[in-house]
């Protein structure tokens, strides 16, 4: 049995959203399994110290455009076992508040080679990519899943099982996990220490609004109708 041609052009945006969503989950999952496993490794090998932010290194580069542009790279001293040490932290800022130079500042040592540390904020930035591919991946499931369902016929039940809902559970799900990455913490400290777990709960939020504001379009359009 052939499926018309009106269906088949028809099927072929959510076709090409739906494609879109599913690479960029799988981007995401690879980025968010790396900076589980990035985390984890810190919170269990490593221990956390106080070091002082003695400096900034300064880096110039330049995006697209070629537009010039500097960051600053915190350059953080601490004593471990009356050694002192010192290492550049690998997150870049586009600008210093005042009064950091000479602050105190969290970071993870490892206690067999004590030269090496990382800044507890450093290894959070993949956690914002995460959020951000989990955004869009939001997106396009939305419009590809929105665009099957309209032509099979759709209804508030239907979009909330395999749109909304969906999203949202999802994002229960990926924010519970963040807190594979700190062990020794407790939950409250995703949200302090994980920008991505904020990003998450975030998108996940603006679902639940999307959902609800769709449920009450859908009522009020019923209740007009009959």
């Amino acid at each position: 049995m052939s499926i018309p041609h009106k269906f088949n052009d028809e099927i072929k945006p959510a076709i090409v959203f739906l494609t879109i969503a599913a690479a960029l989950f799988i981007a995401f999952i690879g980025f968010f399994s790396w900076h589980t496993s990035t985390m984890r490794k810190y919170e269990l090998s490593y221990v956390r110290w106080e070091g002082t932010i003695v400096g900034v290194e300064t880096r110039h580069s330049s995006n697209s455009n070629h537009a010039p542009r500097t960051y600053y790279y915190l350059v953080i001293s601490y004593t471990f076992d009356g050694q002192e040490y010192k290492f550049t932290d690998r997150t870049g800022h586009n600008y210093i508040k005042q009064g950091t130079i000479g602050s105190s500042t969290e970071i993870y040592v490892n206690p067999k080679n004590p030269i090496q540390a990382e800044k507890v904020t450093s290894s959070d930035f993949i956690s914002i990519i995460c959020a951000c591919f989990f955004a869009f991946f939001c997106v396009t499931y939305s419009a590809g899943m929105n665009i099957l369902l309209s032509i099979k016929g759709s209804n508030f039940k239907k979009r909330f099982s395999f749109v909304w809902g969906t999203q949202i559970l999802l994002g229960i799900v990926f924010l519970l996990l963040f807190w594979l990455g700190l062990p020794n913490s407790n939950f409250g400290e995703v949200f302090a220490r994980i920008e991505g777990a904020v990003g998450v709960t975030v998108v996940s939020g603006l679902v639940l609004l999307v959902t609800l504001l769709d449920g009450i379009i859908t009522y009020k359009l019923r209740y007009r109708m009959s």
